[in-house]
């Protein structure tokens, strides 16, 4: 049997998706979390988590997602998520997927929420005015998907012969169905007028979400994570890490020497792998640290805040608050984020929004901002981390403002988004979050990063008749060499760093790592080599560089899939170009700055 779990956003759908597949799709308090079709297994049974959407009567790509599978595929049962404490508004839908001829069964969720501010809703004769069978779920528990999946199953041979059709939906009268829904609701839901989740949101929103505190709030939140990451937690955890990856190499390359094995095999393994993809998995505890606190504040409602208070500056620059969202998660991936964009209504505002993304510096860069500013900006390291961060977010905005002064105007879109709950963070969830992400980052580092790792060996060592030669005789020096003049410019042109540069296309941990079996050394000793072939000035020019070039091979790609292949086209180049000038701007001020201070 098929199942689809359909609801508005921000339902808890996800949740029940994962206890009943027994899944780990991310799940966060803010609206727009799902937005592609997930599919799990239950027994024999497949189950779909749809993205969430209000009504079939679509707006945006991934409503138009959710509402075409329900209307073309077979389904046996809709299991429609609904929010008690918002029961109203989220009937709307149900009364259109009831057009659809569709089984329904409902799972009423967020009911604990609803007790706990003396809410009440009378399950018997909310079935009975809908003539819907309705499941009451408190904290989502095993029990309780049980019972959802039995009545599934017992509704799914009672389809009608409605036929599923688009216009059936869109003749709706919308003022006439929520006359109906009113009804519905007047002997059966009780919501208290001043609970305590609205007094304590109120209170909450009063200073976060205040007009001349929200944005500084919001700098100084983020200064204090980067804080905690960079110089306190992360680090300390990252030197572990280093610990162990050393003591490792040693007694590696000790077993190596002592069994005589080929110097060839030795130098790939210490100096190829070991080097190349130690050095990447040195910054994991970054990586954790930073996503632990990203997650807090994503679990609790804050991110939806950001949102809301984002949504005037924004709007100066042709976008909304929905873009947010996108911006915020850019910081982690850019693909998540680039397809995110499906949940904005207006073309033209989500090729804007689309475009902003990759000048957010997502967490494939830490690696190599954690190495250089330790090095150069180590008493300053969350400071700079936060000017990175910043440099990224206003060139990008920038490039925004003026394409939207170019582009062809459009009819404004509506911002809308629910301000969901403030909730206290749940361990399992954080987990969650922290696992994927570290999950994602050790794939990377044992698939994309070991097999250019190993590329890169290979071509430093040989030479184009595949003869073993110093470096500088070398394929990639060959290359390199050639290419480098064009980076003399912005500070730095060895050709070591214009090879990490372009292994960086692949996946930015790459850099890091390729400057590190470039130049033959360890994690330790890496401090000591870069600040031989950089200064502060070129470190600042490579790092602004980095920040803003080119976007990694699955960033294009998904943007090549979500509108074109011209425009994917376009974003690789443009950035580069971008990312070259604003590197010697920064390289020509900061010598000023040092030949005058």
């Amino acid at each position: 049997m098929i199942f689809a779990l359909v609801g508005n956003q921000n339902c808890g759908k996800t949740t029940i998706f994962n206890k009943i597949t027994n899944m780990n799709q991310h799940i966060g308090n803010f609206p727009g979390v799902t937005i592609d079709i997930k599919v799990g297994k239950t027994g024999n049974d497949e189950v779909i988590d749809l993205p969430g959407l209000y009504s079939l009567n679509t707006y945006t790509k991934e409503e138009k997602i959710s509402k075409d599978f329900i209307l073309k595929n077979k389904i046996d049962a809709i299991i429609n998520v609904i929010d008690a404490t918002n029961i109203e508004r989220n009937l709307y839908l149900t009364l259109q997927l009831k057009k659809t001829g569709i089984p329904i069964v409902i799972a009423l969720n967020f009911l604990d929420e609803l007790e706990i501010n003396k809410g009440k809703i009378n399950i018997d004769k909310l079935q009975n005015r809908l003539g819907l069978t309705v499941v009451p779920v408190t904290t989502v528990t095993s029990k309780e998907v049980e019972n959802i999946l039995i009545k599934a199953k017992k509704i799914s041979n009672q389809k009608n012969n409605i036929i599923k059709t688009e216009n059936n939906i869109n003749e709706d009268d919308i003022t006439k169905k929520y006359n109906e829904i009113e009804e519905i609701c007047k002997d059966i839901v009780y919501l208290p007028s001043n609970n305590k989740y609205k007094r304590k949101n109120y209170k909450i929103d009063k200073i976060l979400t205040n007009k001349f505190l929200g944005i500084p709030i919001f700098i100084l939140i983020m200064y204090a994570i980067f804080y905690l990451t960079f110089n306190v937690l992360g680090e300390y955890f990252s030197d572990l890490i280093n610990s162990g990856i050393n003591i490792v190499t040693d007694i590696t390359q000790k077993f190596l020497i002592e069994h005589n094995t080929n110097k060839i095999i030795q130098t790939l393994i210490i100096e190829g792998i070991f080097n190349g993809v130690g050095i990447v998995l040195s910054f994991l505890p970054i990586i954790i640290v930073l996503y632990f606190f990203l997650s807090l504040l994503e679990d609790s409602g804050y991110m939806t805040r950001i949102a809301f208070i984002l949504d005037k500056p924004l709007s100066k620059i042709g976008l909304s608050g929905r873009s947010a969202v996108a911006i915020l998660l850019g910081f982690g991936c850019s693909v998540p984020a680039i397809l995110s964009t499906r949940t904005i209504q207006s073309d033209r505002e989500r090729k804007l929004s689309m475009l902003l993304v990759p000048f957010m510096s997502c967490s494939a860069k830490i690696p190599i901002y954690a190495a250089f500013v330790s090095i150069f900006f180590k008493k300053y390291a969350s400071i700079a981390m936060l000017i990175i961060y910043t440099i990224g977010a206003i060139t990008g905005i920038s490039i925004t403002a003026i394409l939207n002064k170019i582009m062809k105007k459009e009819k404004n879109s509506t911002f809308i988004m629910e301000l969901p709950n403030y909730r206290l963070p749940t361990l399992k969830n954080t987990v969650l979050l922290m696992w994927n992400k570290s999950k994602e980052f050790i794939e990377k580092a044992f698939s994309i990063i070991f097999i250019s790792s190993m590329a890169i060996w290979f071509l430093k060592s040989f030479d184009m008749n595949l003869l073993l030669v110093s470096e500088e005789k070398s394929i990639l020096a060959t290359i390199g060499q050639k290419i480098s003049p064009i980076f003399k410019p912005l500070g730095f042109s060895d050709w070591r760093i214009v090879t990490s540069i372009i292994t960086g296309i692949s996946a930015k941990e790459t850099v890091i790592s390729t400057l590190s079996i470039l130049t033959n050394t360890s994690i330790e000793t890496l401090p000591i080599v870069l600040s031989q072939i950089f200064n502060v000035q070129s470190s600042i020019s490579f790092i602004i560089f980095i920040l803003l070039y080119t976007p990694c091979i699955a960033a294009i790609g998904t943007i090549k899939k979500e509108f074109s292949t011209k425009i994917a086209i376009s974003v690789a180049i443009n950035q580069f170009i971008i990312a070259y000038c604003m590197s010697f701007i920064s390289y020509k001020l900061s010598n000023l700055f040092f030949y005058f201070f």
